[in-house]
């Protein structure tokens, strides 16, 4: 018999390397090669705001299966991927795995799927990178 498990998901706030300077700090990205901003004045965000992006996650990812989930009810992984200037996503990279097969692909198509608004530093849009932590809940 499978039980059907749905997850609850935590959104944190957006990690960004330091987001309090008005000086926007440049680096490339190893995986695009594209200049992209660590630190924007205003950091992009889900257009219909992060609490629609949660929805869409759980109505989303769900997970069967016929095992018993061993360990901690809890799992964590971190996302991060590329908002560009136009909004589009680019760039998605899983930075911590977890142990829940197929988990991060339904994470990050949930990602590039949404909707952003850009960054912006010196009042123009700017490519910026994003880190999401992201905490679930396993519950029957």
């Amino acid at each position: 018999m499978k039980n059907k498990l749905h997850i609850i998901i935590f959104l944190f706030s957006t990690l960004i390397w330091g987001q309090e300077s008005s000086n926007c700090e440049v680096f490339m990205d190893s995986l695009t090669n594209e200049k992209v901003y660590k630190n924007p004045e205003k950091l992009p965000e889900p257009k219909n705001g992060k609490n629609s992006l949660m929805k869409e996650f759980i109505k989303q990812i769900k997970i069967e299966t016929t095992a018993n989930i061993e360990g901690s009810p809890e799992e964590k992984l971190i996302v991060g991927f590329i908002v560009c200037a136009d909004g589009q996503v680019t760039g998605e990279r899983i930075i911590l795995e977890s142990p829940l097969k197929g988990l991060e692909r339904k994470i990050l198509k949930v990602i590039t799927e949404t909707e952003w608004t850009s960054g912006f530093c010196d009042n123009k849009a700017v490519n910026t990178f994003m880190e999401y932590p992201i905490r679930l809940r396993l519950v029957e």
